[in-house]
């Protein structure tokens, strides 16, 4: 594996050693791990460097730039290798030598310097007593001398500011400095604000300085270099930066001045990209995690591949060690909680930013000191690092290739720890300690916010009810300390609390009491009717006589005369349209037949249109009734109580306006109607049809809140027994009657919102 990003490698052999080892901060006891000897081998396509100490040791490993790696032995001794150069390596190791260095915690430290003929890939592994480095032969490729370096360190106020700048940029034969300043140009950033300057060749600031005095301001000077055409200010009024300004800050030697007026104090950082020059304003939380460079591949990519881009491109090259700001950054990230997978989201979806970003490491820990493990996150992270000295316990975990500020989480909670990050540095504690803390903090601030002087302030209400208003100003508004006041003649609210809390009341106050927008409500009850009938009678009768004296006699002595009479009386009801009659009779009156025809046909139809209409304002119910009052009277005891009921047309409605212009409308509608036709002792019954619902009407329109349809069909017939089924003539005892009835009830709704 490539290691451009360090790596902590613990030996297994070493597990219960170790926690006194890393425990020690002065110089190493006499039996203390020995670098014996450091040789060199070729391997096939391998350069392999070997170092060979007594006995396994913690080491670990970085690459400050592409032709150097450092190997780090923590607590070693060089015995008769100390600071010299080892001879001839193999190719593309071009020389090895021991050095001695200080780790961040006071520790000696061994350091193995290979530098290397060109940048290659290369790889740390160790086996027991032996740590070989090896890099590998068949990706050769030439040093990128001439690609700018980009520059991520923070800038502080300091007189060194700008030769760190200019230093961590090197300069070669090919390359032309700037001589003339071309262009400025703001940027706007995700968590802040940039300025990039730009020349007619490579910017290199002579002085960078941030001004102590107010208004903030960050000062750059650029010696030998003109002003062009760029102009004199440059309006940025961002969140950060108010503005830009250029000009000639001296001509014997020529220096170009850039001031960068801020609206406040806040963390910066210089890049050199190509030949601009970049100043970078991050806010807050944020500041530190912008300079965190973005998730890297489990693997890093080599640095032989990155040589290979071309030479206008810039190229990254990483720390030694990650800033600690850098790593503050990620301890912050993977304290925000992992974004969730929403429920049905698709699996194509682009997958959320890793919440842990440092570099990897591998661990091994078996019976570990847990004081001297959290030490150790100082040396790989660059970290100030505070531990609560009420921290205890040992610890057991094996990790490998995971980032460190995972790691460090892992091991934290598994011991119920936290830590709290103050811009560089990081304090860990138990988890118990951090809350008691921060209730601490949380009542502090309580108690300060509440140790004012109580204010007093009036409110007149043009539109609210000031009594409405009182519970909602008491819980949203008001501290404890605070209380609130109606004056009902006046309609106005008397506030008292503290000032901070006055201005909130009051700009609530003027939120709320606001004109509320008006809602005519018309509505429509259709009713139509429809009725038809048909009625066919039939009435006969007849007479016959057999006597002597109509010279009919029957021959007979017994019975010598007979009178023979029949009816039939099928008419149709009472309002008869229409009737024919036919009479036969004998001349003697022997026989007698009258027949008479009745028919009835009737059709109506009818229409009722009631049109309710009331405006009201946005949630306030609206009545309107219309229509007779019916007197009902009962008697009980030998008394007689009059009541009355309602027989009216009534229209109930709330409305409710929504932002997108339409309206809720919860509706009460009730036609009743007395009908005097079959009233009963002189109390007809009431005619009623009522809709109850909640609506949602765009402005304007109109929409059918409810409809009833009614048909009835009735038939009946009348008829003689028998005779009804004579062939032809069983009509002539019948009576046919149908009718048929259709009503039908429709009610409209229409909103309009009165535009104020």
């Amino acid at each position: 594996m490539g290691s451009r990003y360090p790596r902590l490698i613990w030996a297994a052999p070493l597990m219960a050693a170790l926690a006194v080892t890393l425990t020690a901060s002065g110089p190493p006891v006499a039996d203390g791990p020995a670098v014996r000897s450091i040789s060199s081998r070729l391997d096939g396509g391998v350069s392999t460097v070997l170092i060979d100490t007594s006995e396994p040791v913690a080491y670990l490993t970085s690459q400050p730039d592409p032709l150097t790696v450092f190997v780090d032995l923590r607590n070693a001794r060089a015995e008769h290798l100390d600071d010299r150069g080892l001879g001839a390596m193999e190719p593309p190791v071009s020389n090895v030598r021991l050095e001695s260095a200080t780790a961040p915690d006071g520790s000696p430290v061994a350091r193995v310097r290979v530098a290397l003929a060109h940048p290659a890939p290369h790889r740390v592994r160790s086996s027991r007593n032996l740590i070989y480095v090896e890099v590998d032969r068949d990706q050769e490729t030439p040093a990128v001398a001439t690609a700018p370096v980009l520059l991520r360190k923070p800038v502080a106020a300091r007189p060194d500011a700008a030769q760190e700048i200019a230093a961590s940029a090197p300069q070669t034969s090919a390359e032309r400095l700037a001589t003339r300043l071309t262009g400025v140009k703001p940027m706007s950033l995700p968590n802040g604000t940039a300025i990039a300057l730009s020349g007619n060749g490579r910017l290199v600031a002579s002085k960078v300085e941030e001004v102590d005095d107010l208004p903030a301001r960050v000062l750059l000077d650029f010696e030998g270099v003109a002003m062009g055409s760029v102009p004199a200010a440059t309006a940025v009024n961002q969140d950060d930066v108010r503005r830009v300004r250029v000009g000639v800050n001296s001509t014997e030697p020529l220096i170009t001045r850039v001031v960068i007026d801020l609206v406040k104090k806040i963390p910066y950082t210089v890049e050199s990209v190509g030949e601009e020059l970049r100043v970078l304003f991050t806010r807050a939380a944020e500041a530190a995690a912008s300079m965190v460079a973005p998730a890297a591949p489990a693997r890093p990519e080599p640095v032989a591949t990155r040589a290979a881009a071309p030479e206008s491109a810039p190229v990254a090259v990483a720390p030694a060690v990650a800033p600690a700001a850098s790593s503050a950054a990620s301890l912050a990230a993977a304290q925000a909680p992992a974004p969730a997978v929403q429920a049905g989201q698709p699996a194509a979806a682009e997958p959320a930013p890793p919440r842990f970003t440092g570099h990897p490491v591998t661990f091994d820990f078996q019976g570990a000191d847990l004081r001297a493990v959290l030490r150790t996150f100082a040396e790989i992270s660059g970290l100030n690092v505070v531990i609560d000295p009420s921290i205890q316990g040992t610890v057991d975990v094996s990790l490998k290739e995971v980032p460190w500020d995972q790691a460090l989480d892992i091991i934290l909670k598994a011991n119920k720890l936290g830590y709290a990050v103050d811009g560089t540095i990081v304090r860990i504690a138990p988890l118990s300690v951090l809350a008691q803390e921060n209730e601490e903090r949380r009542k502090l601030a309580e108690a300060q916010a509440l140790a004012g002087n109580l204010e007093v302030m009036t409110r007149p209400l043009s539109y609210a009810k000031a009594a409405d208003l009182v519970p909602i100003i008491t819980k949203s508004a008001l501290s404890t300390r605070g209380d609130v006041q109606i004056d009902q003649r006046t309609n106005t609210l008397i506030i008292r609390d503290l000032p901070e809390r006055l201005a909130a009341a009051s700009e609530l106050v003027t939120s709320l009491d606001s004109p509320q927008p008006q809602v005519e409500i018309e509505a429509r009850i259709v009713q139509t009717s429809r009725d038809f009938a048909r009625s066919l009678g039939v009435q006969w009768g007849f007479g016959g006589r057999m006597d002597p004296a109509l010279g009919n006699s029957t021959n007979l002595a017994f019975p010598n005369s007979v009178g023979v009479e029949g009816a039939a009386n099928l008419p149709v009801p009472s309002g008869v349209t229409s009737a024919l009659g036919i009479a036969l009779g004998s001349i003697n009156g022997a026989l007698n037949l009258d027949v008479a025809l009745t028919a009835l046909e009737r059709t109506g139809k009818g229409r009722l249109l009631s049109t309710p209409r009331v405006s009201t304002q946005n949630n306030v119910e609206a009545e309107i009734t219309q229509g007779v009052q019916i007197p009902i009277q009962t008697q009980a005891n030998n008394t007689i109580t009059v009541t009355f009921k309602d027989a009216a047309l009534q229209l109930r409605v709330t409305p409710q306006i929504t932002a997108a212009g339409t309206v809720i409308m919860r509706i009460s509608i009730e036609n009743a109607a007395p009908d005097y036709s079959r009233s009963v002792n002189g109390i007809p019954p009431i005619d009623t049809q009522r809709a109850v619902t909640s609506v949602l009407v765009s402005d304007g329109e109109t929409t059918v809140i409810g409809g009833i349809y009614t048909s009835r069909e009735q038939m009946v017939e009348g008829r003689t027994p028998l005779l009804n089924r004579i062939p032809l003539l069983g009509w002539l005892f019948k009576r046919d009657e149908l009718s048929e009835e259709n009503r039908e009830l429709l009610i409209f709704i229409t909103p309009r919102i009165t535009k104020g």
